[in-house]
């Protein structure tokens, strides 16, 4: 399954793969963490990570937000379907996120306009495809994963939102109430990803008091314990 979403096979590996970095843990403990440097590199390192895991392990993977990118698609008169609502997004990729227009494209369904997409570089998918062969539990971005893990929206419906650093993008979500009206990728390019942030809050008009900003850890090492909740979190764990 792509979007949700050797020992026993109800035993789940949580894995990170980027740009810059790949991650893998199983039962709550980092078993590798690699500094890289791009597509090749890094699903080298997740492949020689995998192949170390117990038989039977399945696979959670999150990906980065260079690799699943978000965007919104306007309101449209006339849609009657979901197919009709893919082509859509199909003719928005490029221009809204910089990847391939054969970009698969997920669309979500907790609102309806505009509505949230996310496509991710099918490179990237063929890669990690190439990979796991039939252990995939699922693929998702870590951004996603950071998002289920606190609360964004403001009860007064006021505007809120969230930003995720990982290990190459920062991926900002501002919401006016419950209904985003920002979301987007930026790479961060060896920049702070405060720096980055700041700038994007300005042009995208977002809250005077900031919004909250979820990190990712550079510096897991294997031994390393990790939050359940959200794996590879900077400060994930007490």
């Amino acid at each position: 399954m792509w979007w949700a979403g050797k020992r026993s096979a109800s035993r789940t590996a949580v894995a990170y793969v980027g740009e810059d970095a790949m991650r893998l843990a199983l039962g709550g403990t980092v078993l590798a963490a690699a500094k890289v440097e791009g597509r090749d590199a890094a699903l080298a390192a997740l492949a020689a990570a995998v192949r170390e895991l117990p038989r039977g392990t399945r696979l959670q993977v999150a990906v980065s937000g260079t690799v699943c990118r978000p965007f919104l698609l306007p309101a449209v008169e006339g849609v009657a379907s979901e197919a009709e609502w893919q082509v859509i997004a199909a003719s928005m990729v490029e221009e809204s996120t910089g990847l391939p227009t054969e970009s698969p494209v997920w669309l979500d369904d907790g609102q309806a306009s505009p509505r949230l997409a996310v496509a991710m570089d099918p490179a990237w998918r063929r890669g990690i495809e190439a990979i796991g062969g039939g252990s995939w539990r699922s693929v998702r971005p870590w951004w996603a994963l950071a998002i289920e893990s606190v609360e964004t929206a403001r009860a007064d419906g006021g505007s809120a939102g969230l930003a995720v650093a990982d290990s190459d993008a920062l991926v900002l979500l501002i919401a006016d109430g419950n209904t985003y009206r920002v979301a987007q990728s930026y790479a961060l390019e060896g920049e702070a990803p405060a720096a980055v942030l700041n700038r994007a809050l300005v042009t995208h008009d977002g809250p005077a008091d900031g919004v909250p900003l979820i990190q990712f850890d550079e510096v897991a090492l294997p031994g390393q314990r990790v939050d359940e909740r959200l794996a590879f979190r900077r400060g994930g764990v007490a």
